[in-house]
């Protein structure tokens, strides 16, 4: 596969309130899809390499969107703007827009919460399984208070500050700092790039993205139906703890596994991409009936 060339698609889709939603595309659009949805504060800018890797778009069509309030894509004000039936509409805007048939659905840290938007309002076939990333499952105060750790949780009052600027910047790297296992190794253009994706996040909308109301009734019919779940998990990760994930995953979901890598950090889709990229692709070739 090396020096293939793909087709690049960028291009931005309207939801159903009007927000426009930036999403990308890369390779064969007659296979498989693959959706992916980034974390907290940053865009779809954190999957480049995993969007080009070859053992993925051998078999598979690669999609990526920035969330609502992120990124490239419209910024609600409101808490009605962040609806779960919105985020669900966004997520179907990208399908519908890319001529999707029943993708996978990969998302990492916040990003995993969709997941339950998706089930929740859009039909059983909209999805054909989930990924959670070093994820937070769904958003729930008891489910937030189990799974991020202090570290995370101290900087929020950092990323919220309208009034500090440099209180502001300090904490946007700091909040990078925590995803990778050994920040001072990660080029400088990786690091600068993610920070900067961050700024686009406004403060003042940070904690209507990390606190609107969220029902996992759907995520756990689905769960109990079949739906097949894979869940990454980091031992050095400074952000989530995975083990209230895996035991949400143990208890609602028939069809689940969890990879587990000892020394991989909230991005370990980064640090950790060659384990990460063979596990995915093997999970999702058995979610597609793939057999090669």
């Amino acid at each position: 596969m090396t020096g293939t060339l793909y087709n690049v698609t960028q291009t931005v889709f309207s939801s159903s309130d009007g927000t426009l939603v930036y999403a990308e595309a890369i390779g064969d659009k007659h296979l498989p899809a693959l959706v992916f949805v980034h974390g907290l504060a940053l865009t779809a800018l954190v999957w480049a390499q995993i969007l080009r890797d070859p053992r993925l778009l051998q078999f598979f069509y690669l999609v990526a969107y920035d969330m609502r309030g992120h990124g490239r894509s419209g910024k609600p004000a409101t808490i009605d703007g962040h609806s779960s039936k919105l985020y669900a509409d966004d997520f179907a805007a990208v399908s519908n827009g890319f001529g999707l048939n029943s993708p996978l659905f990969i998302g990492w840290s916040l990003g995993s919460t969709i997941a339950a938007d998706i089930t929740l309002h859009l039909p059983p076939d909209a999805i054909s399984g989930i990924v959670w990333t070093a994820p937070m499952p769904y958003i729930d105060p008891d489910v937030i208070a189990a799974v991020a750790r202090p570290e995370v949780q101290s900087l929020f009052p950092g990323l919220m500050t309208t009034d500090n600027v440099t209180l502001s910047v300090e904490t946007k790297h700091a909040f990078v700092d925590t995803l990778f296992n050994d920040p001072p190794s990660v080029p400088w253009d990786i690091r600068w790039s993610w920070a900067g994706s961050s700024t686009f996040l406004k403060p003042e909308h940070l904690s209507i993205v990390t606190s609107r109301p969220q029902d996992p009734a759907g995520l756990f019919k689905a769960g109990a139906r079949g739906l097949p779940l894979l869940v990454f998990s980091g031992g050095q990760d400074k952000q989530l703890r995975g083990e209230p994930v895996w035991e949400i995953a143990r208890k609602y979901f028939k069809d689940s596994s969890v990879v587990f890598i000892p020394k991989g950090s909230h991005a370990l889709f980064y640090d950790f991409k060659d384990e990460y990229v063979q596990e995915l692709a093997k999970f999702a070739k058995r979610v597609f009936g793939i057999r090669k």
